[in-house]
């Protein structure tokens, strides 16, 4: 009896297992619902009578966005879009919001980036960049694990691979963790690994004449950021200068610099040592930060945003968004 009933336990979890990857492949191609009650706090409230000092940049908003989606804890990269901005995730989230800064009601709405590609039921899933085509609104993603980049179309309906085997060069975890698009056309790429040696400062950069194409071989520079910082985000400004976002973990937490350098000196062979113009290491805005975008202002200002990843560690870490004012004397 006892035999009998474990062989008929063991037919019941061997199908149980055969049936896995056809649920999951099926689920897993339709989002979850556009509203699952997502919110913001805002935090400046306690923070006006005695602003955290960022340096060049001053601290203009700050808001917890909070919600039980649980694609809020994992956001790495950030974009504008034409009703606010976007942001992508480690787990293959995306999440639309509008600026939290404007009157009205604040809705957001949290998705999965669909029509994945399958192989043996691999995809991936951990974007760490993003940047929306402005003629198209097409939505480029750059992933950590695996050599391409993604191109979505607005509505997340179609989708694209690029392959780029120059990214393989890369570590797994360590791979493209910024992509922006300079103003004459060419793209260029951030690794977040460190280049051989000791110091500790020297990161892989790549550039592509245009939008990256399949299996196109890139020119090569180096960016050079604080020892112990990683860039995870890179945009260009309004006024066509660039920014990259910096951050460093030890045992006492997160800080994050944002450093500046000219478009003219990035050309291949180059070695890049931006300005650092803000570090953010007061407790009480400080976390994982690793997106980051810059909107032009009515006023003709340029205003810096920034977006944490609080890896689903609740009770440590917060789904933050920042806003910093950069004034014209950062030059």
């Amino acid at each position: 009896m006892a035999s009998a009933a474990m062989m008929r336990a063991l037919k019941l979890a061997l199908l149980i297992l055969a049936l896995v990857p056809t649920v999951w492949l099926r689920s897993a191609q339709t989002p979850p619902p556009s509203d699952p009650g997502i919110h913001f706090a805002d935090l400046m409230p306690p923070l006006r009578g005695h602003l955290p000092d960022t340096g060049a940049l001053r601290l203009e908003g700050a808001w917890q966005i909070l919600g039980q989606a649980r694609l809020l804890g994992t956001l790495s990269g950030l974009a504008q879009t034409g009703g606010g901005f976007v942001a992508v995730g480690d787990r293959g989230g995306i999440l639309w919001f509008p600026r939290p800064d404007q009157r009205g009601r604040w809705r957001a709405q949290a998705s999965r980036l669909i029509n994945l590609e399958w192989n043996k039921y691999h995809f991936p899933t951990d974007a760490e960049a993003v940047m929306v085509d402005p003629v198209s609104g097409d939505l480029l993603v750059a992933y950590e694990d695996v050599p391409r980049l993604e191109r979505y179309s607005p509505d997340l309906s179609r989708r694209s691979p690029i392959p780029l085997p120059v990214l393989a060069e890369w570590p797994d975890n360590k791979g493209a963790e910024a992509v922006t698009r300079l103003a004459d056309g060419r793209t260029i790429i951030v690794g977040e690994s460190y280049l051989p040696g000791l110091d500790r400062t020297r990161h892989p950069g790549l550039i592509f004449e245009a939008m990256p194409r399949p299996f196109e071989t890139p020119q090569r520079f180096e960016l050079i950021l604080p020892p112990g910082y990683r860039p995870c985000e890179l945009t260009r400004m309004p006024d066509g200068r660039l920014l990259v976002l910096g951050r460093h973990f030890s045992l006492v937490g997160f800080r994050s610099v944002i450093a500046i350098f000219a478009p003219q000196d990035v050309h291949a062979g180059a070695v890049i040592t931006p300005e650092v113009i803000a570090r953010i290491d007061d407790p009480r805005i400080r976390d994982n930060y690793e997106g980051m975008t810059v909107t032009r202002e009515a006023d003709g200002s340029q205003m810096v945003w920034l977006i944490s990843d609080s890896n689903e560690m609740t009770l440590l870490q917060r789904t933050l968004v920042l806003k910093l004012r950069i004034g014209p004397e950062v030059r």
